[in-house]
């Protein structure tokens, strides 16, 4: 019996608009159900009634070309792309969140990065780079000996988000470590 460690693409994973989110998402798009909410009204009027003064408030973009993709920074590509929405956090909402009463440079800059990461973290997920992994155990066949003749899941564990070595730490913390080998192996050769 041997023992093999697999890293695949998450095909069902949990949208991170579901988690407890800093930024709320508006977007106005008339294919795609994007974001948190899809006000009805214009994008002046719902920031007007939904970002208060002293909000931060990022434009968020669409790169629409054989998938989709999103970000707080403009793409390239004048055709495929173009804003469609906003991510904003509230004065009430940074202050909860950072423990403060008053906020300060150093925190709007700290709250700023906090949005663009669940921006990226929401862009991940709608591209596709959300992994998981399965330990599987391998029985040979007892008449030829040599050759797989069936495969049971041991353990799998799936939603870990992006591609970064963190994504792979992060795998690392749920699985054995007499199999981080095989786990690095499986997350190099991913596909």
């Amino acid at each position: 019996m041997s023992v093999i460690v697999k890293v695949v693409q998450d095909m069902d994973p949990m949208s991170p608009l579901e988690w407890d989110n800093f930024g709320v998402m508006a977007c106005w798009h008339r294919r795609y159900n994007l974001g948190h909410v899809q006000p009805k009204e214009s994008p002046e009027e719902w920031l007007k009634e939904n970002a208060p003064e002293g909000s931060i408030v990022l434009p968020l973009y669409l790169y629409d070309h054989s998938g989709i993709s999103i970000s707080t920074g403009a793409f390239s590509c004048p055709w495929d792309s173009g804003q469609v929405g906003y991510i904003v956090a509230t004065p009430a909402k940074i202050r909860e969140a950072f423990m403060v009463k008053r906020i300060s440079k150093k925190t709007r800059e700290k709250a700023e990065a906090l949005l663009k990461a669940e921006v990226s973290t929401y862009d991940d997920y709608l591209t596709g780079n959300v992994w998981g992994y399965t330990i599987e155990k391998t029985h040979a066949c007892g008449e030829c000996g040599s050759k797989v003749h069936e495969e049971e899941e041991e353990d799998s564990c799936w939603g870990f988000v992006g591609s970064d070595k963190s994504t792979l730490e992060a795998m690392k913390g749920h699985v054995p470590e007499h199999l981080h080998a095989q786990l690095e192996e499986a997350w190099h050769n991913r596909g």
